[in-house]
Parts: C-alpha cells; structure tokens; sequence
C-alpha cells in the first residue's frame, strides 16, 4: 500500500470517514426501524461497521504509520 503524503490530511480524511461511519450506523438502525431489514442483518451490519470503526480510530490515532511527513 502507498504511504499518504502529509499527516493532517490524512488524519482530515479518516475523520471524515469516521463520521459517515457513524451516520451510516444511524441509517441502518433507522431501516431496522422501518422494517427495510431484520434485526438479524441489522446485527450483522453493525458488527461488520464495529471493525471499519475500530480500524479508522486506529488510523486516525497512528497516522505516522501511513505518512511519509508530518507537516
């Protein structure tokens, strides 16, 4: 995988991601609500968007690990 170029772009990204994380947890919790799927692939989904998450805070808290600069 290539490295990003600099830290706070990087780490702008993943925040972005993080947050459309959470507003598509909402939405499947809001299709759950409205009967658009059952609460077993409710379940489902949220456990697989439980690991995305974990990942992006991972991420976002380990940047330089993926950069080549701080700047």
């Amino acid at each position: 995988m290539a490295k990003r170029k600099y830290i706070k772009a990087f780490v702008n990204k993943l925040t972005d991601s993080l947050g459309e994380e959470y507003e598509t947890e909402d939405w499947l919790d809001y299709a759950l609500d409205c009967g658009y799927i059952s609460k077993e692939i409710n379940n489902k989904l949220l456990s697989e968007y439980d690991e995305v998450r974990k990942m992006l805070i991972s991420m976002i808290n380990n940047p330089k690990k993926w950069c080549l600069y701080e700047v």
